[in-house]
């Protein structure tokens, strides 16, 4: 697997940066649909997930280590932030969406909405 990087917008002042489009795995269950997404790196204070409409955002922040810039002589190794989007339906229950940040794993709970949950019909017998 290799990092997928992708360059966007930063500012008004139109200053770009590379951020890291996390992999993920999505799969769904009777009752939810489960993002998984890799963030090695990131902390739960670091981590934004936003819905707005029909978006779904990610933002993880990576912390520099211990080292300042100015300290760094010579590096191999460059830092970039987490970003990824998703459009998601109608089908979501907003309210119940958990999150859940494990071993630089981020688990996504969206819990669909009752409307749209598989219903077993019950079948009448007249006499």
């Amino acid at each position: 697997m290799t990092t997928e990087l992708k360059k966007i917008k930063k500012d008004s002042y139109n200053i770009e940066k590379y951020v890291i489009l996390p992999p993920v795995d999505v799969y769904e269950t009777e009752n939810e649909y489960v993002i998984k997404a890799d963030m090695p790196g990131v902390k739960k204070e670091n981590l934004q997930i936003t819905i707005e409409q029909n978006q779904l955002e990610i933002n993880g922040k990576i912390e520099n280590g211990t080292a300042k810039e100015e300290e760094i002589k010579y590096s191999e190794y460059n830092l970039y932030d987490y970003h990824r989007v998703f459009t998601v339906g109608n089908s979501i229950n907003r309210d119940g969406i958990g999150a859940n940040l494990e071993n630089g794993v981020l688990t996504l709970m969206l819990p669909k909405s009752e409307d749209i949950k598989p219903k077993k019909i019950e079948i009448k017998v007249e006499k």
